[in-house]
């Protein structure tokens, strides 16, 4: 049961990571002026996006499939300690925040006046990227992640600094590499997705060897 339940999570997991660079790559057809190396991908479900419906539904859908993945690598774990809870807590934070919260409640238009929508939608996608930023950090020392130690530290390092320029990015008159706001937030969300699948069948390794 567990390990169905394991494998569950994990294609739902793999199939939102995976879509999280599909989906929008297909949704951008019908916004002719959006630019995949500068414009974030939630400005697909903008006022201004002819396709904001669609981008809202497959928040909402990247969301849910985020928490399936979660339940999945919780079912695995024998003993939780602090560490497992902040791991599984940024997994469901990313999938709440920058999913459910995320397709609920749209980003601003660039230029325009600030919005209660987007100004939410701000908070739960912020708070939800950075608590799964961390998940590599912790997943460092977990007793599950043994053989994966470098992988998550090079995760963890290359993800921050993406995040970092993307981050820089978001400010006004950006020029040069600080244009492509684009480009870094699909760089950490390529880091960190890799790292959380590497992981999930680490675990799968781990528990065939006890």
């Amino acid at each position: 049961m567990q390990e169905g339940l394991f494998w569950i999570g994990f294609v739902f997991g793999a199939v939102a990571m995976v879509g999280d660079f599909l989906v929008p790559a297909l949704l951008s057809r019908g916004y002719p002026k959006y630019s995949h190396l500068r414009d974030t991908i939630s400005t697909l479900g903008t006022a201004a996006s002819p396709m904001r419906v669609q981008s809202s539904v497959w928040l909402l859908a990247l969301g849910v499939c985020f928490l399936v993945f979660a339940a999945g690598q919780a079912s695995q774990f024998h003993s939780v300690t602090w560490q497992h809870g902040l791991y599984l807590t940024g997994i469901v934070a990313f999938g709440i925040g920058a999913g459910i919260v995320a397709g609920l409640f749209p980003e601003d238009s660039v230029g325009s006046a600030e919005t209660v929508s987007g100004k939410v939608h701000g908070i739960g996608s912020g708070l939800g990227s950075i608590l799964l930023l961390l998940t590599p950090l912790w997943a460092w020392n977990m007793l599950e992640f043994a053989q994966v130690k470098t992988i998550n530290a090079l995760g963890f390092a290359v993800g921050i600094v993406a995040f970092a320029f993307f981050l820089a990015s978001g400010k006004t008159k950006r020029t040069g590499m600080l244009a492509l706001t684009g480009l870094w937030q699909r760089l950490f969300l390529a880091v960190v997705y890799c790292t959380l699948l590497v992981n999930a069948l680490a675990i799968r390794a781990f528990l065939g060897s006890g």
